[in-house]
C-alpha cells in the first residue's frame, strides 16, 4: 500500500473521532498528567535534584516540547536544532516565563508567552529516547511490547505525541484543552494505524491524527 492510501485510510479512519474538549483552566483528570492544571510553580519547583516533584516536571518538560512541537507544526514554523545553546535557551525562556506566572499553567504559558514567537526545538526530546526526525512508527511499537525501560521510554513518548495535538489544536481552537482522559482515545489510534506504517515517521502519523481529529464542545 502507497503511502498516500495509507494516509487517506487513516483520514478515513479517524475523521469522524470526536474528542471533548473543556477551557484551559479544566480540572485535573485523575488519569492523568494535565498541562492545563499542572502549575508553572510545581514545574520550576520540581526541578531541583532533590525534588520530590522532579518526575513530574520532567513529564512537563516533555510535554512542553511536544506542545511547541504540534502548535509550530500547525503554524508552519516548527524547526529544530541541534546546538546546545539553543537548546539550553528555550529551557531558560520557559523557566523565566513561568517565574513571572507562578499560578499558570504550563499549558497557558506555552501558549500565550513561548508559541508567540517562534522557537528552535531541540532535535532529540529531554528526558525520553526520542528523536522526532528519525523515530518510526516501528521503533516506537517495538519499544511498547519491549522490556520495561523501553516500554517507559514508549509512554513518555506517547506524552510528547498527545502534548503535539494539544499544540496543534491550539492554533485554531487556543481556549480550548484536550482532556487527558481523551489521551488514550488518540493514542490508540495513532498506534493502530502505525502498525502499518512501521517505516514511517511517528511525528508524522501524529500530526495528521491532530490534523484529522474533530473536537466537539
Amino acid at each position: 500500500m502507497s503511502f498516500v492510501r495509507k494516509l487517506a485510510c487513516l483520514a478515513a479512519g479517524i475523521g469522524a473521532m470526536m474528542v471533548v474538549a473543556v477551557g484551559a483552566h479544566a480540572g485535573q483528570a485523575a488519569t492523568g498528567f494535565s498541562g492545563g492544571t499542572f502549575s508553572c510553580l510545581e514545574y520550576t519547583n520540581g526541578l531541583g535534584d532533590a525534588s520530590a516533584g522532579k518526575m513530574q516536571s520532567n513529564i512537563a518538560r516533555i510535554w512542553i516540547q511536544g506542545y511547541l512541537s504540534g502548535y509550530y507544526t500547525g503554524k508552519k514554523t516548527y524547526e529544530t536544532t541541534d546546538d546546545a545553546a539553543e537548546a539550553q535557551a528555550l529551557d531558560d525562556l520557559v523557566i523565566s516565563k513561568c517565574k513571572e506566572l507562578p499560578q499558570a499553567s504550563i499549558l497557558t504559558v506555552a501558549l500565550q508567552a513561548i508559541a508567540i514567537a517562534p522557537h528552535k526545538i531541540p532535535s532529540k526530546v529531554a528526558g525520553v529516547d526520542l528523536t522526532p526526525g528519525t523515530y518510526t512508527c516501528g521503533q516506537h511499537l517495538d519499544a511498547k511490547g519491549g522490556p520495561a525501560a523501553a516500554a517507559n521510554a514508549a509512554d513518555l513518548t506517547e506524552m510528547w505525541a498527545f502534548a503535539f495535538i494539544q499544540g496543534y489544536k491550539n492554533v485554531g481552537l487556543p481556549d480550548m484543552e484536550i482532556k487527558p482522559e481523551f489521551k488514550e482515545v488518540l493514542i490508540n489510534a495513532l498506534n493502530k494505524v502505525c502498525g502499518g506504517a512501521r517505516d514511517k515517521l511517528y511525528m508524522d502519523y501524529t500530526a495528521l491524527v491532530a490534523e484529522k481529529v474533530k473536537i466537539a464542545g
